[in-house]
Formats: C-alpha cells, structure tokens, sequence
C-alpha cells in the first residue's frame, strides 16, 4: 500500500466520520477505531522488509540480533501506548490516557535495559 492510497483511505474515512459524527458518536468512535487498526495492520506490513535491512545493517557492524529485537519491542511499545493515548483522548479521557503514555515509557525502560547494561559494560572497557 502505498503512501497515496493510505492517504486517499485516511481522507474517506475522515470525510465518513464528519457524516457519521452528529448521529451518532459510538459508530463514529467504532469506525475510527477500525480504520486506525487497518491502517496498524499495513504498516505492520513493512516490518518484515526493515528487520531484514536492519539486520544486515546490524551483520556487517557485528552487532548481535538481541539489540534488533530490542529495538522492535520499544518501537512497538511505543506505537501502541500512543495509539492507545491517542483513542483514549479522542473519547475524553485525558487522565487514562496519560496513565497509558507513562506506563508505555516505563515499559521502554525495562525493556531496553539489557542496552543500558552492554553500554555501561563497554564504557567501564574503555575506561578500565
């Protein structure tokens, strides 16, 4: 899927939301809901093609798969709690949504800690 037709996708679905809106909003809420997760389920598409370049990329720097994987699980973790804050905004409810963001960015945190400890290991290697 390309970037056009995304867009042209994106734009329908606005222009069926405004239609939809003064009806009525559970639909309204339904309908962006399915249209944010069919446009996740594209773009989730593309992942395959990146973690092969970036795995390649990470071969010839002889940088262990570990970090790719590491890497993928914050990028993930990242897009979902936003999506996740994003629909809770958009229902007006500003306190759950932030509460989503801050439980993503701890989440980010544990995860890449097996970074934190390699970086500090090759810092105390070239101190030492």
């Amino acid at each position: 899927m390309n970037i056009i037709s995304v867009c042209g996708f994106c734009i329908a679905s606005v222009i069926a939301c405004k239609a939809v809106e003064s009806d009525n909003r559970e639909i309204k809420q339904l309908l962006v809901l399915a249209v944010s997760v069919l446009l996740f389920i594209s773009a989730a598409g593309f992942i395959s093609q990146l973690l092969s370049a970036l795995s390649s990329l990470f071969d010839s720097a002889k940088i262990s798969d570990v970090y790719i994987k590491i890497i993928f699980k914050c990028l993930g973790i990242a897009y979902i709690s936003k999506f996740a804050s994003d629909y809770c905004k958009d229902c007006g409810e500003n306190t759950i949504a932030s509460q989503v963001i801050l439980v993503g960015k701890i989440s980010v945190v544990v995860v890449s800690m097996p970074l934190l400890k390699a970086f500090t290991a090759l810092v105390k290697g070239l101190i030492a």
